[in-house]
């Protein structure tokens, strides 16, 4: 091989291959023009309405309740929101909404509700009846609890949670006063287990109870004849206990006052 071929491959070798760089500062500026682009989307805004005040379950929503903020455009789907409050306007709320509470479409219903709503959002079952009560037996109570509701009788009458009167027409009696020909004896009576709480009104010490209107009319009965009512805060879970159930200081037993809920669940049961 000649000199001067050999300093020609010598030459060629050391000729660089521009294509790898072309593609580096392809890659370079494609980085730069989407890190600017991205800068720009976050930065973009749009409006969503929040509540300016908060507005209770099933109350109208006027222009007053509403106000506009900007969030960014790109965001959480649970943060979607509403844009305008024209959409919002003359609707109802589905729920009790708090300040601040971003106004989602599931937050409003076209129509107002058909019962009662109460201020903490409670709304009354179709077919029953809210009763106020004092909590003055019952003591801190919430609408999440649920209450047992008895009276007192101080004359003892025999015709007012009568057992016998029950197994007369038929029905199986909780417990028999036993028969004596001594005065009868004061006895406290619970007449109804579980009973929901709707609202309760703590400045006035009032609970507002669901009750149907038998329960309803039967308190009021016993109010009219002058009898004590009180009242046992219950857990929402707990077993319902006995209807009608009579007792006086005479039948109480040593066994049944020291045992537990669940042993005297599990001996009612058959």
């Amino acid at each position: 091989m000649s000199a001067i071929g050999t300093l020609n491959q010598a030459l060629s070798r050391r000729r660089s291959n521009p294509l790898p760089a072309i593609l580096i500062g392809l890659g370079v500026i494609i980085t730069a023009v989407f890190t600017v682009f991205a800068f720009l989307e976050a930065g973009r805004t749009e409006p969503v309405v929040i509540l300016a005040r908060e507005v209770p379950y099933g109350q109208r929503i006027s222009a007053d309740d509403l106000t506009v903020v900007l969030l960014p455009r790109h965001r959480p789907v649970q943060l979607t929101g509403i844009s305008s409050p024209t959409l919002a306007i003359g609707q109802y709320a589905a729920r009790h909404l708090a300040v601040n509470d971003l106004l989602q479409p599931s937050m409003l219903m076209e129509h107002a509700p058909t019962q009662p709503v109460y201020p903490n959002g409670e709304a009354l079952t179709p077919g029953m009846v809210a009763m106020p009560f004092s909590t003055e037996t019952i003591g801190p109570l919430t609408h999440r609890d649920r209450i047992n509701i008895g009276f007192n009788d101080p004359n003892g009458s025999p015709d007012v949670c009568d057992q016998a009167r029950s197994a007369a027409e038929g029905r199986q009696p909780t417990v028999v006063p036993p028969s004596s020909p001594l005065q009868p004896r004061p006895y406290a009576c619970r007449l109804l287990s579980g009973v929901r709480v709707l609202y309760v009104d703590t400045e006035v010490g009032t609970a507002y109870l669901e009750l149907t209107p038998y329960q309803s009319h039967t308190l009021w009965a016993l109010q009219a004849a002058g009898l004590p009512l009180w009242g046992e805060r219950y857990g929402s879970d707990s077993p319902v206990l006995p209807a009608l159930d009579r007792l006086d200081i005479g039948q109480i037993t040593v066994e049944e006052l020291g045992a537990s809920t669940t042993s005297l669940s599990d001996e009612a049961q058959p």
